[in-house]
């Protein structure tokens, strides 16, 4: 019986650990952080950037959305754009890519003027952070998932 109790409260305990559950990245993670862009030699923070990452079905690639972003503090109007990128990984940490790729719309449109080279980054269950350069622009974003 004891044997019994202790196999059952070992079980409880496992399912409690929450780093044994894989995370279904495929409906879309959302993180929250800031985002820089250096223009002019100077570094351009967005605070409160919101972030989302969605993984495709087959686990191959992924979609970063980013939410409301000013690039340059002239810009009069935010927009929302979208990274897509190559992953690799399984479970609950993904490490993600891109090089001569165009960021697009959310409807799809192409923005050719700010080709995407170098990305690289790192998406977990909490925390996202990566790096490119949109155009001539180094760009970097740090944040954790909401």
């Amino acid at each position: 019986m004891k044997k019994l109790i202790y196999l059952i409260s070992l079980l409880g305990l496992l399912a409690c650990n929450k780093n044994s559950v894989p995370i279904d990245y495929t409906v879309g993670l959302h993180y929250k952080g800031s985002l820089w862009v250096e223009y002019n030699g100077e570094n351009y923070e967005n605070k409160d950037i919101e972030v989302g990452f969605t993984l495709s079905e087959d686990g191959k690639t992924a979609e970063i959305r980013l939410n409301r972003i000013r690039f340059v503090p002239q810009m009069p109007v935010t927009v929302d754009t979208v990274l897509p990128v190559t992953v690799q990984g399984t479970g609950n940490t993904y490490t993600f890519s891109a090089h001569n790729v165009y960021p697009h719309s959310p409807a799809g449109v192409e923005q050719q003027k700010y080709l995407i080279n170098n990305l690289s980054g790192m998406a977990t269950g909490s925390m996202l952070n990566f790096s490119l350069f949109f155009g001539d622009y180094p760009t970097r974003f740090t944040g954790s998932r909401q």
